[in-house]
């Protein structure tokens, strides 16, 4: 039953919602949150969006949440893309997109794709009622689909009930709102709005009891319609002097009575009606409400029209549904608890005979039993089982209330605790899960049982980057006899990479060892796979990379033949990450490229931030700086949607980098800034991710002193810990002008020494032997040696590294008195720079290049690109653009570019905001009326497209 003027006080929403719409006619989507406290007319504010979307000849995908979406995943939203018209998803394209349902991240790409296609050819609304209701797998959609799609022409309009925290979308729409999706708070009617709503329910002028009654409402719309409604169909509302007034008499004293009074005066066959469609919690049936009440679905024909004409339920033709869910709360809220019990019980067995989902069904038996017997428990382990990889949270909440089921001396009670502990750690609710781990750890649990919780907790906190305490709670399994074979290999494994993290290389080692040996004895692929992507990371560091290269591709090797769990490792990213050491970039883009069509497949959370971040070390190294911002932001991305901020501080530490090279100092402290907070929470890094990009922030300022304070710890570990000359080849350049400028020529003497002692032990990596020359040649002010640098790095992939090489020995030679010499090799430089889009090193090389030329104009590179419009955009970002402008999705620009959807998505943010766009419509026709600019231009090159 609508409300008589639904949206009367709301003149600033519907102005917003109106905004919106018409933005979205024109191409530009968005997403506005509509929230406030239950009754306050969210529901009916959303309603008045859609209906003027479909006015608006829109397409709209409406759904509206229950609580038991919790344990249906994706159900409502599914449901509402099915039945748009046309429809977003047809029989066809659904069995395609959910041929995987355990594959969580290849099944939300396939979404955002299929809504992208949807949306090439018109708008979209899709809008969710009762948004706090959503299970974990939608909350992970949108978090992923709301930015990621924000170039397309789709409007989301989410609507939910303030003050509920403890929901999986509680966190996923903050992030959105902080994100910058729009709220639209509803807040309650002021007196005058009020006394209009009023006047619009009982067609006349309030009195003064009616608005005494409206300001006792607190301004809540729905709860002042049901005390309307109540006292007008009960004879209590009269006409006095032109005015609508309430007789004397007792009122309610609360919504809930209210509604218990409009029952009252409902017969009792349909009163029965009502509670047991309230118990089911959802969208019902008349068979299951006969089924439920054990009486002919005929006898309850009459009681369900009286229900719909009284406005208590709604009719959709397939099932009904009580018109405000504040109304099946009050119905189910005011069942004895006797009678609730009774309804749960005998609902698990109409449910079991409608074929209803074990998951559903459960919740229905935690409710209604008392105990568990073992059939029972074959149901509820069935449940677990059917939601725990789509949404863990719930199915550890399941077994948490199945635990209350249990004697404390079942024997299956710790197996549920352990998967407990588990999900919750995967579901990221991490001090839920140690604090349940905690209290059964201290029970004396036998060692298997305590392994299984244990490793339960350090994988769970290694994706959060808690490496201290995975290390500690590994520790404190291995220490138990008793512990399986197989579990011991697990544990090693996951040990190994905690002990990287933390820097301890000799115990990774001993670590990763032991997990090869123990998963080879036990079969346990995964952990022999594992084992060996942290021998390898430790062959890196130590500058081994011919090892490095072995262990990986031993690993990718055994994942690809054995399948089952060992894929999930990932080794091809520690594999791709050695042949970028190697200069073997080509065959790495090709390994990473391979891992992520694998990590689409197998739906991986944790290796998408780790492998956006090892995509922008290659791109990095490589000179394609435009591209590496773009994949390291997608991978911090990543990381925030997902919880799993292990890579959160090397991402941001990248990210400074670039902001360095681009001469943007303030980007770049923002980023380091937000790196030591991850630091300071916990979360791990080794000591040279983030050291490093500071010390490169500090130099560009021009503090060499700092820069070398910054550094002071590595200096006297590169002997035995080489990880930064392996990782970047020019910081033997750098860190050795750093110590130099402070007169600290002992600490570069060590780095030189260092540098050489790595290029010998990989004599065909010519990075690492220009790296080691380019060292020499400053320690000892060795023009040959700088030439032989230079002469290296010709063949190397590196060309950032053959710059720096050339300017240093363009300075030796002027310094030596060659000023012919010079002005060729800083241009050399200069060019390079130019071309990866090194603004800093651009404009000291052009002060260089003028002094060395005696004042006059330093060539290539002089003009700096504009901040915004056309001419502001990198040619990664111009080839994104064109790709966009022709029609193609994401996915499909990613493909033709060889780049993840995520690097593409981050191009086009940039590319949107530099050009003040906000639609694919503004960007097409920017980029035609640019290409009738070139057309006509003699030059050829690049105009700026106006406005």
């Amino acid at each position: 039953m609508p409300s008589p003027f639904p949206l009367v006080g709301r003149d600033d929403t519907q102005a917003a919602l109106d905004g919106a719409l018409e933005a979205l006619a024109g191409g530009t989507g968005g997403c506005l949150v509509i929230e406030g406290p239950a009754g306050i007319c969210n529901t009916r504010v959303l309603t008045a969006a859609v209906t003027a979307a479909g006015e608006r000849g829109i397409t709209v995908a409406a759904g509206r949440t229950t609580e038991l979406d919790r344990v249906a995943p994706l159900t409502t939203f599914l449901a509402a893309l099915r039945t748009s018209h046309p429809p977003v998803l047809d029989e066809t394209r659904m069995a395609d997109i959910t041929r995987h349902p355990d594959a969580k991240f290849w099944l939300v790409d396939q979404l955002s794709e299929r809504v992208e296609q949807f949306c090439r050819d018109r708008p979209l609304v899709i809008a969710i009622d009762d948004i706090q209701w959503v299970d974990e797998l939608t909350s992970l959609a949108l978090r992923v689909m709301v930015p990621a799609l924000q170039s397309s022409s789709v409007l989301w309009l989410l609507a939910r009930r303030s003050h509920i925290s403890r929901t999986p979308a509680a966190a996923m729409v903050d992030w959105l709102i902080d994100e910058g999706a729009r709220s639209l708070p509803l807040e309650p009617l002021d007196p005058p709005a009020a006394a209009q709503f009023c006047a619009n329910v009982l067609g006349d002028r309030p009195g003064p009891g009616v608005l005494a009654l409206a300001d006792g409402a607190d301004g809540n719309p729905f709860l002042l319609e049901e005390l309307l409604t109540t006292l007008k169909a009960t004879g209590r509302i009269h006409r006095a002097g032109g005015l609508a007034e309430v007789s004397e008499g007792p009122l309610p004293a609360s919504f809930v009575t209210t509604v218990d009074r409009r029952l009252s005066e409902l017969p009792a066959h349909v009163r029965r009606l009502l509670e047991a469609g309230a118990v089911l919690g959802r969208p019902f049936t008349l068979h299951e409400v006969a089924g439920l009440l054990a009486q002919p679905t005929a006898e309850l024909l009459g009681a369900t029209r009286d229900a719909v004409d009284a406005g208590t339920l709604v009719d959709s033709g397939s099932s009904l549904w009580f018109r405000h869910n504040l109304i099946r709360e009050a119905v189910y809220d005011g069942l004895p608890g006797s009678a609730r019990q009774a309804l749960h019980r005998e609902a698990v067995t109409v449910l079991r005979n409608e074929g209803r989902p074990a998951a559903e069904i459960a919740e229905h038996f935690v409710h209604g039993a008392q105990q568990v017997d073992p059939q029972s428990m074959e149901l509820l382990r069935a449940a677990i089982d059917e939601v725990a990889h789509s949404a863990p949270g719930a199915a550890a909440d399941l077994i948490m209330q199945t635990l209350d089921l249990l004697r404390s001396d079942d024997p299956g009670r710790l197996q549920l605790i352990a998967d407990a502990i588990r999900l919750l750690a995967s579901a990221g609710r991490l001090a839920e899960a140690q604090k349940l781990g905690d209290i059964y750890l201290s029970c004396g649990l036998s060692a298997p049982d305590e392994a299984a919780i244990l490793l339960g907790l350090a994988e769970a906190l290694k994706h959060a980057g808690q490496d201290r305490e995975v290390v500690a709670y590994i520790e404190r399994a291995l220490c138990r006899e008793g512990v399986p074979t197989q579990d011991q290999a697990r544990l090693l494994g996951v040990q190994a990479h905690g002990l990287l993290q933390v820097g301890e290389l000799d115990a990774a080692q001993r670590a990763a060892a032991g997990a090869v040996e123990q998963g080879g004895l036990s079969g346990t692929h995964s952990a022999v796979v594992l084992g060996g992507a942290a021998q390898s990371a430790v062959a890196y560091a130590r500058g081994e990379l011919d090892l490095a290269l072995r262990h990986a591709d031993d690993a990718v090797t055994l994942a690809d033949r054995v399948r089952g769990e060992a894929p999930h490792r990932h080794p091809r990213l520690w594999l791709g990450r050695a042949l970028v050491a190697l200069d073997r970039t080509d065959r790495a883009g090709h390994v990473y490229e391979a891992d992520r069509r694998i990590a689409d497949q197998l739906g991986t959370v944790w290796s998408r931030p780790l492998s956006q971040l090892f995509q922008a070390d290659l791109l990095l190294s490589t000179g394609q700086l435009g591209d590496a911002e773009a994949a390291a932001e997608a991978g911090l991305l990543a990381a925030e949607q997902l919880g799993a901020t292990a890579c959160a501080p090397a991402l941001l530490a990248t990210l400074a980098h670039l902001a360095v090279r681009r001469k943007d100092q303030a980007a770049a402290l923002r980023h380091l800034d937000r790196a030591r907070h991850y630091l300071d929470t916990g979360v791990c890094a080794t000591d040279e991710e983030v050291q490093w990009e500071t010390a490169l922030y500090h130099d560009a300022d021009g503090r060499p002193e700092a820069a070398f304070e910054a550094l002071g710890s590595l200096y006297p570990i590169l002997g035995d810990r080489p990880y930064l000359l392996v990782h970047e080849p020019l910081a033997a350049a750098s860190l050795t002008r750093f110590a130099l400028a402070v007169g600290a020529r002992h600490d570069a003497a060590s780095v030189v020494a260092a540098a050489r002692r790595v290029a010998d032990r990989n004599p065909g990596v010519v990075s690492l032997n220009g790296a080691a020359l380019h060292a020499e040649g400053l320690l000892h002010d060795d023009l040959d040696a700088l030439r032989a640098a230079v002469t290296a790095y010709r063949t190397s992939p590196r060309p950032l590294c053959r710059a720096s090489a050339l300017e240093d020995q363009a300075v030796a030679e002027r310094s030596r008195g060659d000023d012919a010499a010079a002005p060729a090799l800083f241009e050399q430089a200069l060019s390079l720079y130019a071309d990866a889009g090194a603004h800093r090193d651009v404009q000291r090389l052009q002060g260089r290049l003028r002094r060395a030329r005696s004042g006059r104009p330093a060539g290539r590179g002089t003009a700096r690109r504009p901040k915004s419009g056309w001419g502001s955009l990198t040619e990664s970002e111009l080839r994104v653009v064109r790709l966009v402008a022709q029609g193609r999705t994401n996915r499909e620009v990613a493909a033709q570019l060889f780049l993840s959807r995520h690097t593409v998505d981050s191009h086009i943010r940039h590319a949107f905001a530099k050009l003040r766009v906000s639609s694919r419509v503004e960007l097409t026709r920017l980029a035609l009326e640019n290409d009738r600019e070139a057309a006509s231009s003699s030059s050829g090159l690049r105009p700026a497209a106006t406005r």
